[in-house]
């Protein structure tokens, strides 16, 4: 298997038992292979210094990643299917039925940060997530969560105090960037002190433990588009990861931002 990962630039995963993963009540659990026993769960690094200088989040200057991974997700699982036949192999990216930073914390792969996000030693938290679901039996490990610095810079830089013991989702100013409808008057206060259009980066771009993190790969990198206008905006939003949110919700967070 780790030749097949290796063929595909995949060199930062570990296996995890299924049975130590936190299932989620989502549709996408109806795709979990029968008798599932392990997850192989892997990071895709995204940071580059291009990405940081417009007004959306880092994440969504890239090229989508939901196609990106989706499909060297699906063409590794090709490989395995040809090289192990008789075990099913099934890949997932974002809409997963399991807890992805918690399974990728136990496969050893980095710890859980304040924000809840999964914070990596050599990339910190500009890492996407996917894995492989199959019932073929690997050998696997289950790391406990040794946690971040703790020293509660995120917390402090959130613009809406939403980080403390946990997240609270509706005071996530990059949440509130994807809702659709009317914001409250709080809600847009909270947006606009996050100055950005979609997502936000602060409590990332203020963690000790993404400092001197390495320039990813060219998996994202070939493609950066960082700054989002009125001008722009319908020509670029389906390629981004915000496309399936819609123009609506854009336009009104330019507005927004540029109050």
């Amino acid at each position: 298997m780790d030749k097949i990962l290796s063929k595909h630039h995949i060199y930062h995963f570990g296996c995890v038992s299924f049975q130590h993963l936190n299932i989620l009540n989502v549709r996408s659990k109806a795709r979990i292979p029968q008798n599932c026993t392990v997850a192989i769960a892997m990071i895709f690094p995204y940071f580059n210094k291009s990405a940081f200088s417009g007004n959306i989040s880092a994440y969504c200057a890239v090229a989508d990643y939901h196609t990106v991974v989706g499909m060297k997700l699906k063409s590794i699982c090709q490989d395995l299917v040809e090289k192990y036949p008789g075990y099913s192999f099934v890949p997932f990216v974002d809409a997963s039925p399991v807890d992805e930073v918690d399974m990728c914390v136990k496969a050893g792969l980095g710890v859980k940060g304040k924000n809840s996000l999964l914070i990596t030693p050599q990339f910190g938290s500009w890492v996407f997530i996917g894995e492989i679901l199959t019932d073929m039996p690997l050998d696997t490990v289950c790391y406990e969560d040794k946690g971040c610095l703790d020293c509660g810079l995120c917390a402090k830089a959130c613009p809406g105090g939403a980080i403390g013991c946990g997240v609270i989702t509706e005071k996530c100013a990059s949440h509130i960037s994807q809702k659709k409808g009317e914001l409250t008057l709080e809600e847009t206060d909270i947006l606009a002190r996050a100055h950005t259009v979609f997502g936000c980066d602060i409590c990332q771009t203020v963690c000790p433990m993404n400092k001197k993190v390495e320039e990813a790969p060219n998996l994202f990198s070939d493609d950066i588009f960082s700054t989002v206008t009125a001008e722009n905006v319908e020509n670029i939003y389906k390629s981004r990861p915000f496309g399936w949110r819609g123009l609506k919700v854009l336009q009104r967070n330019i507005d927004i931002y540029n109050k």
